[in-house]
């Protein structure tokens, strides 16, 4: 390679190019970003679908998988759907008239609620710490209460409750309220 020195410190420049092409296109079409499908049951047995990675599926087959959103991922053995969330959790809401009843110690009523595990959920084999119970009492006058124990009988949650109420002085609640309650289940 030859080294080349200049020797002035001006340059002239006599003139531009004769033409300047600008192209503006939008260029070839790339790979699509993420793709949302909707369908009955697990992706993995739709072979109508031609999904590429990081598409997302959601299950609206009514059933356990319910309501699952799956994302097609690179796994060894190849691409395949997995799911990344329950977009329906589930969560239980409504309110209960219950009927509260003088216990015999007369410090508190006792009422019951008895829900069917399926108006909940799918899931099967859950026990009584799975369930997360909030609730409140609706009542003209103070309440104190507490769950005095939450069951699994059968097919049915069974939560009871002891409350008392205050109506210048502390006594039993005995009397048919709404209980406002929402369940939710832990795994």
């Amino acid at each position: 390679m030859t080294d080349v020195v200049l020797s002035t410190d001006d340059l002239t420049v006599l003139s531009g190019p004769e033409t300047i092409e600008l192209l503006v296109d939008i260029g070839p079409t790339g790979t699509r970003g993420s793709k949302f499908f909707v369908g009955l049951g697990n992706p993995n047995l739709d072979e109508t679908l031609d999904p590429i990675l990081n598409d997302i599926y959601v299950n609206s087959s009514p059933g356990a998988d319910y309501g699952y959103l799956y994302q097609y991922v690179s796994e060894p053995g190849g691409d395949t759907w997995i799911e990344v969330l329950n977009i329906n959790p589930a969560i239980y809401s409504k309110i209960h008239t219950v009927n509260f009843v003088a216990g015999c110690d007369a410090s508190a009523g006792s009422g019951s609620i008895v829900i069917p595990i399926t108006d909940i959920t799918s899931v099967t084999g859950l026990e009584s710490d799975n369930f997360s119970i909030q609730y409140s009492i609706i009542n003209s006058t103070p309440v104190a209460s507490s769950v005095s124990s939450v069951a699994v009988s059968g097919t049915d949650l069974v939560i009871d409750i002891e409350a008392s109420e205050y109506d210048g002085s502390w006594g039993p609640l005995s009397a048919e309220t709404s209980v406002h309650l929402f369940v939710s289940v832990v795994l």
